[in-house]
């Protein structure tokens, strides 16, 4: 695709190492070997990354999606893309509207490969993007999920046999009992980071704190007790946190949230 300035790159197998997938750049980073190799596997299974530069070669945005067999969001939406991720940056780039040539480009692929449409899962949370950005570029809400989720949708066809939506029994998701969990995927590299330095805060309050790798997308389509779906931190029936956090964060919830004092 080509506007304006501005041009759309696909990373692939043969060139991700080299363009890399945008949020995290330094390979030094403890999540960028986790979410390198996740990609690596994701690639052959439709997921598409593409990459959004200005002529100047200005790394601008990027937005990361899948068909929905193989997305990691907890959605149930046959037939259609899955945005996981729309992330741009009009200050450094130097202009507005950028997110709608991303959006743009992820919906005319929905077209070209028949797919029905596009969704995605906004949040009234500051790690996604509102649903105000995809509202203008043409979706609509139709669903909603605790604490702060929107559905949303951008038909491409009227041949839909079910329109998009949540699952409904998140408290049943959140019976892990009296443990400290924290269930994650690799799909975010910040997660890398933060399953690194949090383990140790645990300890140093008595609290036992299980680690759950999630293998798979419908794996965690089917468990995990958010719609954001690539982490959660649950304790007896509470969802503590669903997204990454930092140490200080966590040692703020077992002190405060759980009333937990350092051993």
């Amino acid at each position: 695709m080509k506007a304006a300035g501005y041009h759309i790159e696909t990373v692939t197998q043969d060139n991700v190492e080299e363009k890399g997938f945008f949020c995290v750049k330094n390979k030094k980073h403890p999540g960028y070997k986790a979410k390198l190799e996740w990609l690596r596997d994701r690639l052959d299974e439709g997921l598409r990354i593409k990459l959004l530069y200005t002529d100047e070669g200005v790394l601008a945005g990027f937005v990361e999606y899948t068909p929905e067999a193989n997305s990691w969001r907890v959605v149930q939406a046959e037939n259609h893309l899955v945005i996981h991720c729309l992330w741009v940056n009009s200050k450094k780039a130097g202009q507005r509207g950028l997110s709608s040539l991303l959006l743009t480009e992820c919906v005319d692929d929905a077209k070209k490969n028949g797919f029905d449409g596009v969704v995605v899962v906004a949040s009234d949370g500051s790690w996604m993007a509102g649903k105000n950005v995809y509202i203008k570029n043409g979706f609509e809400e139709i669903d909603t999920a605790p604490p702060g989720f929107q559905l949303l949708v951008r038909p491409v066809t009227n041949s839909a046999q079910q329109k998009p939506h949540f699952p409904t029994d998140w408290g049943k998701r959140l019976c892990t009992g009296k443990r400290l969990r924290l269930m994650y995927t690799n799909q975010c590299p910040y997660i890398g980071k933060m399953i690194k330095e949090i383990p140790p805060v645990a300890e140093s309050h008595g609290i036992p704190l299980i680690l759950e790798e999630i293998p798979d997308a419908k794996t965690a389509r089917r468990i995990m007790p958010s719609p954001y779906g690539v982490m959660a931190l649950v304790y007896d029936g509470q969802l503590l946190a669903d997204h990454a956090i930092s140490a200080t964060r966590f040692r703020n919830i077992l002190t405060k949230d759980l009333q937990l004092s350092v051993r």
